[in-house]
């Protein structure tokens, strides 16, 4: 059985002001720092061959303070352009209320459909397949290990919809907060959530 921990990176200054960032390659925040460490304490006695990241230094900072924690060799960490998080340049910067007044027709066809097709907006088709298609990578190459993801919000909830089945918006049915943990285990070719979105050492 192979077990894959699926990290959301910690907080940073834009999550906290609600703003969307997308690739935009914020840093952790003070506060997402703390969260971080906190979150290291969950994988201290557990043994982790192998722990992937996003390129995005929020999500490599995350990645990192971890592997510190647990005495892992940062220099192994896999970094891989798959896990990084939505291309959502249209609307970066801006709060929902902002786009709900100028992109409000482009992002309820994002928000609605796989297959949307907006200029500046990586459709979450596009997000679930990359993602998808690193996982079954993890698990060929990985099978009976324990693996670390470390990536996004909206990338991690597309590859979590796709295990369970779920279209969009239905993608929105579940949490997962900055420096929560989700588990997948992989059994004789069969995917599966153990949990989602623990937080309880934050």
């Amino acid at each position: 059985m192979t077990n894959i921990y699926l990290v959301r990176h910690g907080s940073t200054e834009w999550n906290e002001k609600r703003i969307w960032q997308g690739v935009v390659d914020t840093e952790l925040s003070t506060r997402g720092i703390e969260e971080v460490e906190k979150v290291a304490e969950f994988f201290k006695n557990k043994s982790i061959d192998a722990i992937f990241s996003s390129p995005m230094r929020r999500a490599l900072q995350t990645a990192n303070t971890i592997a510190s924690k647990i005495g892992y060799d940062s220099d192994k960490i896999i970094i891989d352009n798959r896990l990084r998080e939505c291309e959502i340049r249209l609307w970066n910067g801006k709060t929902n209320e902002e786009i709900a007044q100028l992109y409000a027709m482009q992002f309820q066809e994002w928000f609605t459909n796989l297959n949307s097709n907006i200029a500046g907006v990586e459709s979450l088709e596009s997000v679930q397949k990359r993602m998808y298609d690193l996982l079954r990578d993890v698990i060929v190459h990985f099978t009976n290990k324990n693996v670390i993801i470390v990536s996004h919000a909206i990338a991690m909830r597309m590859l979590i919809s796709k295990i369970l089945n779920l279209t969009p918006p239905d993608h929105l049915n579940f949490t997962l907060d900055n420096a929560s943990v989700s588990s997948l285990i992989s059994n004789d070719g069969k995917i599966k959530v153990r949990f989602l979105n623990y937080t309880s050492n934050l």
